[in-house]
């Protein structure tokens, strides 16, 4: 599975979580507050997505270089 594949299902479980807790903590569940709601998930699940991939980014440069191959070998 690719990276990027398996971020995306993150997302997406995250908007769907997210969606739910709301809905349950908002007491009354009508359709506005589902349709409200649903958007705000969507959002929410993107907003995840582009947050994470720039944090992977950051993780990934900021790694430290290989060492040379014959690093002590020469004196």
């Amino acid at each position: 599975m690719k990276p990027a594949a398996l971020l995306i299902l993150c997302s997406i479980a995250f908007a769907v979580l997210w969606t739910c807790g709301m809905l349950s903590s908002s007491g009354t569940i009508d359709l506005a507050n589902v349709i409200i709601l649903s958007a705000c998930g969507a959002f929410a699940g993107v907003g995840w997505y582009y947050a994470m991939r720039w944090v992977f980014q950051l993780m990934h440069l900021a790694r430290p270089s290989d060492p040379p191959a014959n690093s002590g070998t020469e004196r």
